[in-house]
């Protein structure tokens, strides 16, 4: 993984060339903390276009760390924050970044496209090819890294994270971009290019107005197989007492529906992907560190138990649980006293944490579980939100970036205490993360609101489909940002091509059942999986969102709505420029 900069301008254009400068300084301190192991720059020009190409690496595999940006013999420069997981062949210790930069050398236009829609995994690049005069960047299908841009007169600017000084906007994620250099007399934008990716949900393509459209390219994840709707027909739900347990309601749903070989598929293709995710691409020496990002419900659970399959016996696994400092209470007990509630951290996914926390151990007794709480005051929220977080969201602005960014920000950190007492700060450089099992699986109240208003699996199916093209836009990006801030890398197993070609395969019905009580009925396929694999307690949880679980929704005692503009990420921002 690394931190990108490139920049484009005319040579002669002294005003733009400081400008890129200013931008640089600006910026490279937060880009060195996503890449602290390495560090160079290479400007060249073509023709009358500088060029500035500046990287910095997180050493994840391998002995030897292959420097960006990379340069090949023929003078072609790629800029390349990313993982291939599949799609091209990579030797043992072998660095992506070399494979990938020797591959596209030997493409010509059409097989750059071709090859860059065939790899599997998180990215974003910056690729100029000085025998066409082109410059490729873009981000992978789901906007899994992040990439900014700033189009500033003349000038192209393409950063991992967002400077002070700058308007920046989130590359569009929606397919490759192309700058012809030699045709860019009238404006870089002009001569730019989209091709854009073929919607996985057979929706219409996403395109750009403010670009010329190229061809439709389609991804790893158009799968040759459907699953055939009516072989899985909705059938009708049998009665079950409201006095039944939910464990009991939930595995009598699954066998009268006959999900489990569906489960278990589930539970094979997720295998692959934490494997993927934990065994490749991940050791430095003979070392090897994972963390969760643990709230305890059944997403993040589930990773957690798939990963002790992959990650060697005698390493432990870290569980990072955030909570926010709460407002003491007073309560009157039964017999009149008054007591004081010191316990301002036990928060819903701290309880959750716990309880899933011992499942595990229960169930995997050999591993050694981590299991940290991250305590944070709002002395501390306030401070970060100041000095780190504000940047980092940007140009993500809202309420809910906010708190979810703050609780990101702090659990990947990782400071916290085991037992309740020891401090331990985690080092794991890796982090699974549960982001895109809800958008895929009906997890959030508003697709159980679509159906209950509508009585429409038809709406609630639309409602997916929309949430999963728009998640490189929504979120992924600036979870990125944040995370990479503690030169950790983020990894997301529910968005494996693979698992995602097998979900999109499935009627709605089979991936959540919203006729079901809340804490069975959305992700009932996710449920049943994690019932079939022990976790009994977590397959029950009701969802929780990080910014309710957490309480940092309460923190402040704000009343405010997820989706309303967030003044404390602009004023900080603003702050900040001035400073």
């Amino acid at each position: 993984m690394c931190g990108i900069f490139f920049s484009i301008c005319n040579r002669n254009d002294q005003p733009s060339i400081c400008r890129r400068n200013e931008i640089y300084q600006d910026i490279s301190k937060s880009l060195a903390r996503r890449g602290p192991d390495d560090h160079q720059v290479i400007e060249t020009d073509c023709g009358d276009v500088g060029l500035y190409f500046g990287g910095w690496v997180l050493h994840m595999q391998g002995e030897q760390i292959c420097p960006q940006p990379a340069q090949s013999k023929d003078g072609n420069i790629l800029l390349w924050n990313g993982e291939i997981f599949d799609g091209l062949d990579v030797s043992p210790g072998q660095s992506d970044t070399t494979a990938l930069l020797s591959s596209l050398d030997k493409c010509d236009d059409e097989g750059i496209l071709q090859l860059l829609s065939c790899i599997e995994g998180p990215w974003s690049f910056v690729y100029y090819r000085r025998t066409n005069s082109k410059v490729y960047f873009g981000r992978d299908y789901f906007g899994r890294r992040s990439l900014v841009w700033n189009w500033d007169q003349n000038t192209l600017t393409l950063a991992s994270v967002c400077s002070r000084n700058a308007s920046w906007e989130e590359v569009v994620g929606c397919g490759i971009f192309c700058i012809n250099l030699k045709d860019s007399q009238s404006g870089f934008k002009k001569s730019t290019v989209l091709h854009p990716w073929r919607c996985i949900t057979n929706r219409k393509p996403k395109v750009c107005e403010e670009f010329q459209t190229g061809r439709i390219l389609n991804t790893a994840m158009h799968t040759k197989y459907k699953y055939e709707a009516d072989n899985y027909p909705l059938v009708d739900l049998p009665h079950i007492s409201s006095s039944v347990e939910p464990l009991t309601n939930l595995a009598k749903s699954c066998s009268e529906r006959n999900l489990w070989p569906l489960c278990r598929e589930f539970i094979a293709k997720l295998k692959r992907s934490v494997m993927k995710r934990t065994s490749a691409h991940t050791s430095i020496g003979d070392k090897c560190n994972i963390g969760v990002l643990f709230s305890g419900g059944i997403d993040c659970t589930v990773l957690a138990l798939l990963a002790d399959i992959f990650v060697p016996e005698d390493e432990a696994i870290d569980l990072l649980n955030v909570a926010f400092e709460q407002q003491r209470k007073l309560t009157k007990t039964k017999q009149g006293n008054v007591l004081l509630n010191d316990n301002i951290y036990e928060v819903p996914d701290r309880i959750t944490g716990r309880s899933s926390y011992q499942e595990l151990k229960d169930l995997c007794p050999k591993r050694i579980w981590h299991f940290v709480e991250i305590n944070v005051t709002l002395e501390e929220l306030r401070g970060k939100r100041v000095e780190r977080i504000s940047m980092l969201s940007c140009p993500k602005s809202t309420v809910l970036d906010d708190s979810i960014a703050c609780a990101i920000w702090f659990a990947s950190r990782g400071e916290g205490l085991l037992n309740g007492e020891q401090k331990y700060r985690s080092d794991s450089r890796v982090l699974l993360c549960g982001m895109g099992a809800d958008e895929q699986l009906a997890g959030y109240s508003r697709h159980r609101g679509i159906y209950d208003r509508n009585n429409d699996w038809g709406a609630v199916s639309d409602e997916i489909n929309m949430e999963v093209e728009r998640i490189a836009a929504r979120n992924l990006g600036r979870d990125d940002r944040i995370i990479s801030d503690h030169s950790k890398e983020a990894r997301f197993p529910y968005l494996d091509e693979e698992v995602v070609q097998f979900l999109c395969s499935l009627p709605v019905h089979i991936k959540a059942d919203l006729r079901l009580e809340r804490g069975i009925g959305e992700k009932i396929l996710l449920r049943g999986a994690a019932y079939d694999l022990g976790l009994h307690g977590a397959a029950v949880a009701p969802k929780r969102a990080i910014q309710f679980g957490s309480r940092i929704a309460k923190a402040e005692n704000r009343k405010e709505k997820g989706g309303d503009s967030c003044e404390r990420l602009k004023n900080n921002f603003a702050s900040q420029i001035s400073l």
